[in-house]
């Protein structure tokens, strides 16, 4: 009998250190916390037991948080009773989860709540904006008169809850006076926003002059929201046709194919946007595909390429270029360009995302190659300059709505050129996304405007690319086939990768 229970408790032991590992004590120092700038948040929490450690003796600061997580460290701090919860199923996505009664309690105390479309996601990241509403109506705190963030407008549904932390110094957003809603927290920012909700000598002391003398934490690369943008323009089978802007349609296919390889999801800008308004989450691996101009071959080469692979394309239209096949007068000749008909076809079927170019604002470069565009014109003054371009941007703008449906969002600049007058007009327009010609790859949590881009010259080989691509990301990854020459090899065995016929 002795034996048999000797055996249950060492039983039970095990099964109470692989549930509930033994955590660090507060009177240790994590291995990974020293001269971190949360470590006094950090440590103030575990002395509360709030918080834990890991068993290896690491807190892992800047490992992203759930929301299942702040959940279960939300009610527990609150002390809230789990026994009288209600028995009914709240999420379908929660039944069986570990933090399945947290989830139940936070919910119930109206504190986090779920998703449009019935979920709570409860492994998802937990997002800046989500974590100010959890901890406004957690603590009740209120709001008050601040300036709030450039990134934040008053229309975002976290705005109160922002201007509310804002109010109480518990925020002091970025140095460059974004708050950056759609990120993902870490546990260190976690740990740091409810320290100074439970304890205000860790609040940010506002001075006379309205500075405070500390921010937040500089943003690691490693947690930047990276969105690689691939700009295109023409495809030609003609090779004498080739240049920087201009491909064979062969060259597009197998840069597709390297994209969807290599794990790359595409994404359109209603979907850049919901993230940016913390309504939607990204893709691991999110791109964006665009094409400038509106050619008729990107209806003929770009867009059957797309379908077969089920991959989506920006194309950002020139106004009075629609439907044009032929040369204007004796100015200048032009490419083929796809109809409004053709449009609406690429449109409705998923794979394609017509937005603004300008109406006529993307005239022909000088013999130095300097293209006017959105630029303002010699003599013009900048309210004669922001009228001349709001009303070809709105021009434009109602076309796309009359032969597609919808409102554009997004605008590709003329030769990527623009100034301060032409984002302030397309904010004031309602355009969230302004695409340049400047080349890299821009941390979308910065905002949507005056994103960079990557050329794909026709000279540079898809493997090439996708090198180039991956360097701007920092991330060391290898690109399949590339030791291989031929393009067609590569294509042939990317395509069997990809289970394609």
């Amino acid at each position: 009998m002795k034996k048999i229970t000797w055996y249950m408790i060492v039983t039970f032991l095990l099964l109470m250190t692989v549930l509930f590992p033994s955590y660090a004590k507060a009177s240790e120092q994590f291995t990974d916390t020293e001269g971190h700038w949360a470590n006094e948040e950090i440590e103030y929490l575990i002395e509360k037991e709030i918080v834990n450690g890991y068993p290896d003796g690491s807190f892992k600061p800047d490992a992203p948080i759930t929301r299942a997580e702040a959940s279960k460290v939300i009610i527990s701090e609150l002390d809230i009773d789990l026994e009288s919860l209600p028995s009914r199923d709240m999420f379908p996505d929660v039944n069986g989860h570990w933090a399945e009664d947290y989830i139940k309690a936070a919910s119930t105390e109206e504190i986090i709540t779920g998703y449009e479309d019935g979920t709570f996601q409860p492994n998802a990241h937990l997002k800046r904006s989500e974590l100010a509403a959890i901890l406004i109506r957690a603590y009740n705190l209120e709001g008050g008169e601040t300036d709030g963030f450039k990134d934040l407008s008053t229309e975002h549904w976290a705005f109160p809850y922002v201007n509310a932390l804002l109010n109480h110094n518990i925020t002091t957003g970025y140095e460059d006076d974004t708050f950056r809603p759609s990120r993902k927290v870490s546990r260190a920012e976690f740990s740091t926003f409810l320290a100074r909700i439970l304890n205000e000598s860790f609040r940010v002391e506002e001075n006379s002059d309205g500075t405070t003398d500390e921010e937040e934490e500089s943003l690691p690369p490693s947690e930047m929201t990276q969105v690689p943008v691939l700009m295109y323009h023409s495809l030609s089978e003609n090779k004498e046709d080739w240049n920087s802007i201009v491909i064979s349609p062969r060259k597009f296919y197998e840069d597709m194919l390297y994209v969807k390889a290599m794990g790359y999801e595409t994404i359109t800008s209603e979907e850049l946007i919901a993230y940016k308004n913390g309504d939607k989450d990204l893709p691991e691996n999110p791109i964006m595909i665009t094409f400038d101009d509106g050619y008729r071959d990107n209806y003929l080469y770009a867009y059957p390429i797309l379908e077969k692979l089920d991959m989506e394309a920006i194309i950002s239209i020139i106004g009075w270029s629609v439907g044009r096949y032929t040369s204007i007068g004796d100015q200048y000749e032009i490419l083929p360009h796809f109809s409004w008909q053709e449009a609406k076809e690429m449109v409705d079927s998923g794979h394609v995302d017509i937005q603004n170019h300008s109406f006529n604002l993307h005239t022909p470069a000088d013999e130095n190659g300097f293209g006017q565009g959105v630029l303002p014109l010699e003599g013009e003054t900048k309210s004669q300059h922001a009228e001349r371009f709001r009303e070809d941007t709105m021009k434009l703008h109602h076309q796309i709505k009359e032969h597609l449906g919808y409102e554009p969002k997004l605008f590709t600049y003329p030769y990527g050129s623009y100034n301060e007058t032409t984002e302030n007009v397309l904010k004031e327009l309602g355009y969230e996304i302004s695409l340049t010609t400047k080349r890299g790859i821009s941390d979308v949590d910065q905002g949507l405007m005056e994103l960079e881009r990557i050329g794909t010259p026709y000279y540079l080989d898809s493997p090439e690319l996708m090198d180039q691509m991956l360097e701007n990301l920092g991330r060391n990854k290898r690109v399949p086939y590339s030791e291989l020459a031929n393009s067609e090899d590569r294509i042939n065995l990317l395509e069997n990768d990809l289970g394609l016929e």
